[in-house]
């Protein structure tokens, strides 16, 4: 059976565009996972708070969030490192340069000072003056840790010298009402129900850091803060007086693997949450900065991070939504396909099938033309000359071509009539 031109064009560059798109196919980006892990902090805190917005915030993506409670910042890093979750709040200043080659940061997203508070009768204007107390330091694996052994050795305070007690928010309300401890050092945000609970303590005395800014000098991812008298409650005057404390930032890193749709979308969570949150109850620091930010960080930035707060939301995440979006980014590499073999194919396929049906039909007038050659010359007998015109012609009528192209192959056969005649006139 004789195979038809059209399927012998057409197929050969079906199958090529089927084996492009297939190649193609293979460089695509798989489809994000549904399910993902929040590392966060001890239930009761910011960042436990936080991760539960966010966890609400991400159901109509279709995103299920599993929350870690853990013991802080530095424990929620190496789970990061060790595959164990996907993202996590950690406080700046943590990272070290092994950590970097993995983790990624999504920007910082509130500060959360250094909230130093002494019992009354107990005063301390400077960190190097708490030689000999008691202090409550975080507990091990915290970022409240981490800072606070950092900048008590710093000036000298150690524990050779001072009493360094691991105790967490839970534990240091009840340590100060017994006078278990003398001060407490605690990272969280002003919002904290903890802070807002010591702040209101008539024994305690919220301590001003009188070298704030030579802190922010010898440590980059600190950054001074000051609260006037009274900015927390009026009523209450709380702080009574002016207060200079030193922060870090709250930040959201995720391990450098994860899709980065994903990382997109953890963005746009965390300007979602942060931003609700911040225009709800403000922001007591005088500071200008707007937060979500890529400043206090001191992970590198994500490039989804990066597109974000340069350029917003992609187009795609405007107007679809996240799972239609993102098949619709993934199918861009189908363009390399489209533009390389498609559309090519498209142009050259029908000349190239026109071309296979007419030569069909022209390659009969090369024996035509010669044999009108010799007839001219006289070079072969006349007899054999209409043979040859008669075998061309038969095997003319006998070659099949689709219906457009039957005028062409008529005009062969009335050519070759006409050759014939001329051969035959006197």
């Amino acid at each position: 059976m004789k195979i038809p031109e059209s399927i012998k064009t057409y197929g050969v560059a079906l199958i090529l565009i089927v084996a492009a798109f297939w190649l193609a196919a293979r460089y695509m980006e798989p489809p994000p996972p549904r399910e993902l892990t929040l590392a966060a902090g001890t239930k009761g805190g910011a960042y436990y708070a936080y991760a539960e917005l966010y966890k609400a915030s991400l159901v109509k993506p279709g995103i299920h969030i599993n929350i870690l409670e853990t013991s802080g910042a530095l424990e929620n890093i190496e789970l990061l490192r060790t595959g164990k979750a996907d993202f996590a709040f950690v406080q700046s200043g943590l990272a070290t340069i092994k950590n970097k080659a993995e983790l990624e940061s999504l920007g910082s997203l509130y500060f959360e000072p250094l909230w130093v508070f002494l019992r009354k009768g107990f005063k301390a204007s400077e960190l190097r003056d708490m030689k000999d107390m008691t202090l409550a330091i975080g507990k091990k694996g915290s970022g409240t840790r981490a800072v606070t052994e950092t900048l008590l050795a710093k000036n000298g305070v150690t524990p050779d010298n001072t009493t360094f007690l691991p105790l967490d928010s839970t534990d240091i309300q009840t340590a100060l009402e017994k006078k278990k401890i003398d001060a407490a050092f605690i990272v969280a945000g002003y919002s904290a129900p903890l802070i807002q609970t010591l702040l209101r303590q008539k024994d305690l005395t919220l301590m001003s850091i009188e070298r704030a800014g030579a802190y922010t000098r010898i440590y980059p991812f600190l950054s001074k803060v000051y609260l006037p008298k009274g900015v927390l409650d009026l009523s209450a005057n709380i702080p009574a007086q002016e207060t200079q404390l030193i922060s870090p930032a709250a930040t959201l890193i995720a391990h450098k693997d994860i899709h980065p749709a994903l990382k997109a979308l953890l963005v746009q969570t965390a300007f979602s949450v942060h931003k609700m949150v911040n225009e709800g109850v403000g922001s007591p620091f005088g500071s200008k900065e707007s937060f979500p930010s890529l400043s206090f960080t001191d992970f590198p930035i994500s490039a989804e991070a990066q597109r974000y707060h340069k350029h917003g939301p992609s187009l795609l995440q405007r107007y679809l939504p996240f799972w239609l979006a993102d098949i619709v980014d993934r199918l861009k590499i189908m363009l390399i396909p489209l533009l390389t073999v498609l559309i090519p194919l498209i142009k050259i396929a029908p000349p190239s099938y026109r071309w296979r049906v007419r030569s069909r039909i022209y390659k009969w007038y090369k024996s035509l033309k010669k044999t009108e050659e010799q007839a001219r010359q006289g070079d072969t007998d006349l007899q054999e000359m209409l043979d040859t015109l008669d075998r061309i012609d038969s095997e003319a009528k006998n070659t099949t071509v689709p219906l457009s192209y039957t005028d062409e192959l008529y005009n062969l056969r009335l050519h070759i009539q006409l050759v014939r005649n001329r051969m035959q006139k006197p």
